[in-house]
């Protein structure tokens, strides 16, 4: 199979799940947000809500600032502090937002086949 072949279906197999869960969260912009900030939480890079807003490649900084209030309300984002710093507020994904990539992540690996 043609690693083409393994994007399209990864691509519908996520698809998939986004269609499913579309009232969690129906925007794509909110989408490529949640996504950023799981992976920086993920690799232990956490976004404050600061570095969220100067996103500049997916939005302005208002539009992203009313994602994260978006986020936010739909309960797949939260507002966390580290340490003593009461001042910097970091966002990370709620256990429903995991649960959700949880899923994509099973589809994806569901179709993957390593290519020789």
């Amino acid at each position: 199979m043609k690693n083409r072949d393994l994007f399209f279906q990864l691509l519908a197999a996520v698809n998939d799940v986004e269609n499913k869960h579309h009232t969690a969260a129906p925007d794509i912009d909110a989408q490529i947000l949640l996504m950023r900030i799981a992976m920086g939480h993920h690799a232990k890079l956490p976004l404050n809500v600061t570095k969220a807003m100067n996103l500049r490649h997916i939005g302005s900084p208002a539009m992203l600032h009313r994602k994260i209030n978006d986020l936010l309300q739909w309960g797949l984002v939260e507002l966390v502090f580290e340490g003593g710093n009461r001042r910097t507020k970091y966002l990370e994904p709620t256990k429903k937002a995991y649960a959700i990539i949880d899923e994509m992540a099973d589809a994806a690996a569901a179709i993957h086949e390593p290519v020789s």
